[in-house]
């Protein structure tokens, strides 16, 4: 269920979010982005004697994917930021050339252990808890 946990706090920007439920929630975006045109095109070719199927319905079935999508994706990488102890302006790197692999490399990278100034870390699930 943490793979929709930034769609539940698709409103939350503050607090932290761990490594985890960051790329959870981009394999979540990469599935619900590319399933809709997987879909199609496999409409498109079950149904090649037929032409009424239009080819630019992919595209735009990935616009309202990526409406639905893009408040949630800012909320959980501002919180992502945050857990490492970076401020949620970190963003407007993606305005510089370059600025977009510099903030790969910042969500890739381990939480601040403990506290810092945008509260406690993200609890663990009970599983990894248990582990531990």
């Amino acid at each position: 269920m943490s793979m929709f946990k930034a769609l539940i706090r698709f409103a939350d920007f503050k607090g932290r979010s761990d490594r985890s439920e960051f790329l959870q929630f981009l394999l979540l975006s990469l599935t619900l982005a590319l399933l809709p045109s997987y879909v199609w095109s496999m409409a498109w070719g079950l149904a090649d004697g037929l032409r009424g199927l239009p080819p630019h319905k992919p595209a735009s079935l990935l616009s309202y994917v990526g409406l639905f999508l893009a408040i949630p994706a800012l909320s959980v990488t501002i919180r992502r930021l945050h857990d490492i102890d970076r401020s949620g302006w970190w963003l407007l790197l993606n305005l510089v050339p370059g600025g977009t692999a510099v903030l790969i490399v910042f969500v890739l990278q381990d939480g601040t252990a403990g506290d810092n100034r945008f509260g406690p870390p993200q609890p663990k699930a009970d599983g990894a808890a248990a582990a531990a």
